[in-house]
């Protein structure tokens, strides 16, 4: 079957055909230059020549409903009917959540495709997995085997533990702050760094001057981000219990994760505390391969849940 997929973040959207499971011509394309999703699909299609597209699978950043979706971070909306028309008519069309095609990608990524974080020898306890989203937004969901659950974590509320954490580092500041989103995403580095240095500074910036050992609030803004998520991230594990693995995506996680930071979030996440024993039995890993959701979404709209 001939599979069109995108998955259309905040900032960047990523567009392939893939056939037997493997994503090719791919492309990305920066948000901010088109109106519309439906914009970037037709430059897709005429750039490639990709007619005779039997399925079509648009993984989003945001809220889906059976035949609409909305980014939460950008006003673009998706339309089923309207899908179909831009591409000829294509009957099986399909809108799920960036973070269901994740999921959905999960059991079929390949060992090159992830990064050890934590790593805890032996079987998994149980056959739940979690994947954890931090890019422009922030958000979460669970798989039990097959199944994969949907959430909207990115707009709950912050744990205590990390809201106390962060009041006691910033003081009244840390009372704009409010959900997760706010903290653990690309925007919400840019605002922990404002915050602490008053200075407007993208997230890819922040994480650039900390690789090269640059800017002292860069340093602070990074390893205090990592240290929370690493508070954030033992959240997830008593809620979840994902012992067979909490798997990391986005340019804001792999940003901290893939970094010298890491260190300061392993540090938050093991230290001693509720279900200590539980905590310590789930491994950790960073999902490297950018295409993974437009794997995920091409077996979403294969399946039988894409139906």
């Amino acid at each position: 079957m001939s599979v069109l997929v995108a998955d259309v973040g905040g900032t960047n959207a990523r567009l392939a055909m893939v056939r037997d499971g493997v994503p090719t011509a791919v492309k990305r394309y920066e948000n901010d230059r088109y109106s519309s999703f439906y914009e970037v699909l037709q430059d897709y299609r005429i750039s490639t020549g990709s007619p005779g597209v039997e399925a079509c699978c648009v993984a989003v950043a945001g809220p889906v409903n059976a035949d609409h979706a909305q980014l939460t971070n950008r006003d673009w909306h998706f339309d089923i009917d309207r899908l179909r028309d831009v591409l000829g008519g294509t009957d099986r069309v399909r809108l799920t959540n960036d973070l269901v095609a994740l999921g959905y990608a999960l059991p079929h990524l390949r060992p090159e495709q992830l990064t050890e974080i934590r790593h805890v020898p032996g079987p998994s306890a149980n056959d739940q997995a979690l994947v954890a989203g931090a890019g422009t937004g922030f958000n979460a969901c669970l798989l039990k085997g097959a199944t994969v659950v949907e959430a909207e974590l990115g707009h709950a509320s912050l744990p205590v533990s990390v809201a106390d954490a962060l009041r006691v580092e910033m003081g009244a500041g840390a009372e704009r702050f409010r959900t997760n989103e706010d903290l653990f995403s690309g925007r919400g580095l840019a605002r922990l760094h404002h915050a602490i240095s008053g200075e407007h500074v993208p997230g890819p910036q922040i994480l650039t001057q900390f690789a090269l050992g640059e800017g002292r609030e860069a340093q602070r803004t990074v390893l205090l981000s990592a240290r929370l998520l690493g508070m954030m991230t033992r959240e997830l594990v008593l809620q979840y219990l994902p012992l067979a693995g909490i798997h990391f995506a986005g340019g804001a996680a792999r940003g901290i994760l893939g970094s010298a930071a890491v260190s300061e979030f392993l540090a938050a996440f093991e230290t001693d505390g509720v279900l200590g024993d539980q905590v310590m039995r789930v491994p950790i890993r960073l999902i490297a391969d950018d295409a993974a959701a437009l794997i995920g979404a091409a077996h979403f709209v294969t399946s039988g849940e894409g139906v």
